[in-house]
């Protein structure tokens, strides 16, 4: 009986050793960000994502003002689990476009990120 409660003691410290370590170094949740979040339709959309597995592929989703989406895209992340992919307004619709990007390998989805493409004009170039 003492070997018995010995070593149910013994589980217990070790669940309560091991459990916290493997909480800190489970995966982030994959996060994307966007150079802007009003854009003209002649202009450019900056999109990083980070917390993705590293050397692996990623899935674009883009989704235009009338809930269509683009064909996905498929980037491949660096060895931190980053990318960045320019995304260029002069095709899209004037409207509200929604982009999230899935991690290939955990099948995890990134936040969904807005932007809207507008009639507005680019700042003009300035001659140096």
């Amino acid at each position: 009986m003492r070997i018995k409660k010995s070593f149910s003691f013994v589980f217990l410290l070790t669940l309560l050793l091991v459990l916290p370590g493997c909480a800190n170094n489970a995966p982030a949740k994959p996060t994307i960000k966007l150079s802007g979040d009003r854009i003209p339709a002649n202009g450019d959309v900056h999109l990083s994502g980070e917390g993705f597995t590293p050397r692996s592929n990623a899935y674009s989703h883009l989704k235009r003002p009338d809930g269509t989406e683009f064909p996905v895209i498929t980037m491949l992340t660096d060895d931190e689990g980053q990318f960045t992919h320019l995304i260029e307004t002069w095709l899209l619709q004037v409207g509200t476009h929604e982009v999230w990007v899935i991690d290939q390998k955990t099948g995890v989805t990134s936040n969904v990120a807005k932007f809207e493409v507008t009639r507005d004009q680019p700042p003009a170039a300035q001659n140096k």
